[in-house]
């Protein structure tokens, strides 16, 4: 019989799968302002999941198609207010509620940031969705943008291993489908 595996770092790649989900969202030139609609948008691979799979999310990304001061600038708009984009992941089956608890503020790029999220599918089969919102206001750097494309990556790990899955679920059941750590 196979040793239950206490840690996920721990487990056999052969039982832990590499996963990588993108998301790319694009916001036109509207009268000064790039709005992001939150139009319901599927992450790519568009990766059905079917089997008996624990997700689960170690890192994430950030970037848009301009520089970094350009995005931050644009982020001020008209009578000093914030809409700041804000990233919010759904599993297609579970139409209204987050992966996580709050949308994810998208103020300033970052690359590989550590993130833990564990996540196992309540009904199968199942894809990932996402959408952004928010605005942007057209600054003196952004002339001549007609469009500013904004994308996400999620990086992590599939696993498979039904022993780990039922011992973490028994041990940790508060820890699945909430973030445990996101750090700026």
């Amino acid at each position: 019989m196979d040793e239950i595996i206490a840690r996920i770092e721990d487990l056999p790649y052969w039982k832990c799968q590499p996963i990588q989900f993108t998301f790319k969202q694009t916001a036109t030139l509207t009268l000064g302002q790039y709005p992001f609609l939150a139009e319901r948008t599927e992450l790519t691979p568009q990766k059905n999941i079917t089997d008996n799979i624990l997700l689960y999310f170690k890192s994430i990304s950030f970037s848009a198609d301009i520089p970094l001061l350009s995005y931050q600038e644009a982020l001020q708009l008209a009578g000093g207010t914030l809409n700041v984009p804000k990233f919010s992941p759904f599993l297609k089956s579970e139409h209204n509620a987050l992966m996580y608890e709050n949308p994810l503020e998208l103020n300033n790029y970052f690359s590989d940031q550590e993130f833990k999220l564990l996540k196992l599918p309540k009904q199968k089969p199942n894809r990932f969705t996402g959408y952004i919102k928010g605005t942007l206001q057209q600054t003196a750097a952004l002339a001549g943008y007609e469009k500013i494309n904004i994308t996400i990556q999620m990086f992590g790990q599939s696993i498979t291993d039904d022993n780990f899955i039922a011992a973490l679920k028994r041990d940790y059941p508060r820890e699945f489908d909430r973030c445990m750590y996101f750090k700026k």
